[in-house]
């Protein structure tokens, strides 16, 4: 039951159709936050306890701040948060809407007055690549620095199973499903610890899913 005299936790999800979204929508509930799933569709995810659909653009900050509005910390997926609408260049790369994305989520939250940000993403951004040019990586990054919030990046994990769905995280999941469904399970809570302790502001991490 929750404890009433304890604020409740008000978690914004960018990203929230996705494996990995429906894995931290599902431990953010259980640890009975409430849960803002920002999603095109609002019918795309059934109504629970604890969880609202929102509409919102990640690739533009004055979405972000008003849908952000009112929120303890929000947590954004830059590449499952589906493509901006206009794109940095037509390189086909990931780089454009992860710069549309990070850039529209800082400025959105300075605007909505939300300090605390998680970033879930591969990163590929911040080493050495021809897919990300140095100097807008470079710039992201002084964005971050300056932008005065309480930000952690943390590295997307790999090699699961990208078609499960919410349910495959609240039932019992069948026996092709179960690792990938433990190990996000496992990311989920890593990332939600991290989410209210704050242990690695400013920083890029690594959450280890598996055994």
């Amino acid at each position: 039951m929750k404890n009433l005299e304890t604020p409740a936790v008000k978690l914004a999800l960018y990203g929230a159709q996705s494996a990995l979204g429906y894995a931290l929508m599902a431990e953010a509930l259980h640890r009975q936050y409430e849960v803002g799933a920002v999603i095109s569709d609002l019918n795309a995810i059934s109504a629970r306890p604890g969880l609202r659909t929102l509409t919102g653009n990640a690739h533009d900050a004055l979405s972000v701040s008003r849908t952000v509005v009112g929120k303890s910390a929000v947590i954004g997926m830059p590449c499952a948060s589906g493509p901006p609408l206009t794109a940095q260049d037509g390189s086909g790369h990931d780089f454009p809407q992860v710069y549309s994305a990070v850039s529209a989520l800082i400025d959105g939250l300075r605007i909505a007055g939300v300090q605390r940000l998680i970033v879930i993403d591969p990163l590929k951004w911040l080493e050495q690549s021809p897919s990300c040019p140095a100097p807008a990586a470079e710039y992201l990054q002084r964005r971050l620095l300056d932008s005065g919030l309480e930000w952690t990046l943390v590295e997307a994990p790999e090699g699961f199973d990208c078609d499960l769905e919410f349910d495959d995280f609240i039932r019992v999941p069948a026996e092709n499903k179960a690792q990938s469904v433990l190990a996000l399970q496992r990311f989920a809570m890593a990332v939600l610890d991290e989410l209210m302790l704050c242990n690695h502001l400013h920083q890029r991490i690594s959450v280890d899913g598996g055994d």
